[in-house]
């Protein structure tokens, strides 16, 4: 009898043991497919939104191919609030222009980093965030900062 009670402890332990490595591991499959999906929605949003601030207003077919790519990556892995921050930041425009676009992008990104695992709205509270998501270029390395200081300089001559 004790074999028995022990063969079918062992057996129920393998079983509850082998279902919570697939789980786990389907959560890592998704965690991942999650992280890709955002950073390429990410990148490709970012290249339209810089060629749109510099004037750019052609569209780029691989671009946007790229950024419909991604967005229908997150539309079969994301949470539905990440889903309808997405849709808000879209139907604002996505091109981070006005300030409306800015206020939905900063959330989506917040949404996103929830959904991957982060504490929700732990972003929120630097205030520096804003400045720099949105400013295109490092000012202190820049070119442009360069050509500024030296017109600066040959101005106080």
């Amino acid at each position: 009898m004790t074999i028995a009670v022990s063969l079918i402890c062992s057996v129920i332990a393998a079983f509850v043991a082998h279902w919570l490595a697939t789980n786990r591991m389907k959560k890592n499959e998704l965690t991942k497919f999650k992280l890709n999906a955002y950073s390429e929605f990410i990148g490709a949003a970012s290249k339209l939104a810089v060629s749109r601030r510099l004037g750019d207003v052609e569209d780029d077919i691989e671009e946007l191919s790229l950024l419909n790519h991604a967005k229908n990556k997150i539309l079969i892995s994301a949470e539905s609030q990440v889903l309808k921050e997405l849709i808000n930041f879209w139907n604002r425009g996505a091109t981070l222009e006005k300030e409306s676009e800015l206020q939905a992008y900063r959330r989506l990104l917040q949404l996103m980093r929830a959904d991957l695992g982060f504490k929700e709205n732990d972003i929120l509270v630097i205030p520096e965030v804003s400045d720099f998501l949105f400013k295109l270029e490092v000012s202190s390395s820049s070119y442009r900062a360069g050509k500024y200081e030296q017109a600066d300089d040959t101005e106080s001559c």
